[in-house]
């Protein structure tokens, strides 16, 4: 053999083995690399029962017939109040749990299907897994921990999202079926009932309502002072004459009762804001008896908080007519004598 064909030879030798795109991605998922995502983010609060959860199984099943399945996994993690967490390694498990005597509540659930098909033309079976979440969005008021925390754009979308389904696959056309299952299923269930509208009003129109507290009151104070002012000097025979002595002494007067006003604001503006931030909302899910028992207590307390509101609101607007009234009465009892 001559030294040309032993080079040529050696070179064919070196030469990269040929894979289509498809069977080069199940080989290297197969490696544990990152495989393709597909993700469906879910942004309307439903209710989820029980049977739901099993609704959502038979579609995925009826669809995987379809296929050729080698491998089919079904993993279920429900993170529950007060740091408990119930996890099932498979469909079986889940189905002998009695949630009636679960008295916690479900944050959110979390289901995994991992699985394997065969598909003609691959030589290795196709991976793919399919995560579903419900429930345990981030409040807005940790969103700022997210962002400054995450370098990805999409864990933003994540948390904020009160459900999504995500697909790790590689082939595009059965990703798109799962995608489409999950979202019909998501579709079909029914939203949350919506909060009261005044707790809606309130949530919506917080930012205004501190405002106009901070505002307020120290002019109502301000008001009253004049008022009563007016009343001592008119009715007491005190000099109305311009001096030094008696702009110290309205001065004085004014600035006190304004400082009050002011302290009496922020302590209102506060105390509503925290009334404010304690409603409540449902969280949707609706299987252990834990999440029955919220409901009730959802409704109560929400009830309860409004109810301080309104009588708080009361009693001060009845306040401030009564100090207004009493200096009118005043002025009519010493004018009469």
């Amino acid at each position: 053999m001559t030294e040309i064909e032993k080079s040529q030879e050696i070179q064919n030798s070196l030469e990269k083995p040929k894979f289509d795109l498809d069977t080069f991605k199940s080989i290297y998922y197969w490696a544990n690399a990152k495989p393709d995502t597909q993700i469906k983010i879910f942004k309307d609060r439903k209710k989820i029962e029980l049977s739901d959860i099993y609704d959502l199984k038979e579609r995925v099943d009826k669809k995987l017939k379809t296929h050729k399945i080698e491998t089919y996994i079904v993993s279920l993690n429900f993170i529950l109040t007060e740091g408990n967490i119930k996890e099932y390694s498979s469909w079986e498990e889940f189905g002998r749990e009695n949630w009636d005597t679960i008295n916690h509540r479900i944050e959110s659930i979390n289901l995994t299907w991992d699985l394997t098909f065969s598909i003609p033309n691959f030589a290795l079976p196709q991976r793919h897994t399919m995560k579903v979440r419900i429930g345990n969005a981030i409040p807005p008021k940790d969103m700022f921990q997210i962002i400054f925390t995450s370098d990805e754009p999409s864990e933003l979308l994540e948390s904020q999202a009160e459900g999504l389904v995500k697909v790790d696959f590689i082939n595009q056309v059965l990703a798109n079926e799962l995608i489409y299952i999950v979202s019909n299923w998501q579709e079909g269930l029914i939203k949350t009932a919506e909060p009261k509208a005044m707790i809606r009003f309130l949530e919506r129109r917080e930012k205004y309502i501190h405002y106009s507290i901070l505002y307020f009151i120290p002019l109502v104070f301000v008001l009253l002072s004049y008022i009563y002012h007016e009343l001592l000097y008119k009715n007491f025979n005190h000099s109305e004459e311009l001096n030094l002595l008696s702009i110290q002494k309205v001065a004085i007067i004014f600035i006190a009762l304004y400082g009050f006003g002011v302290l009496l604001a922020k302590y209102l503006s506060s105390w509503f804001g925290n009334k404010i931030d304690k409603f409540k909302r449902e969280n949707g899910i609706i299987i252990s008896k834990g999440d029955r028992n919220y409901i009730e207590e959802v409704q109560r307390k929400n009830q309860s908080i409004l109810n301080q509101i309104s009588t708080r609101v009361i009693i001060s607007i009845i306040t401030t007519v009564i100090l207004i009234g009493i200096k009118f009465l005043i002025s009519n009892l010493i004018s009469s004598f």
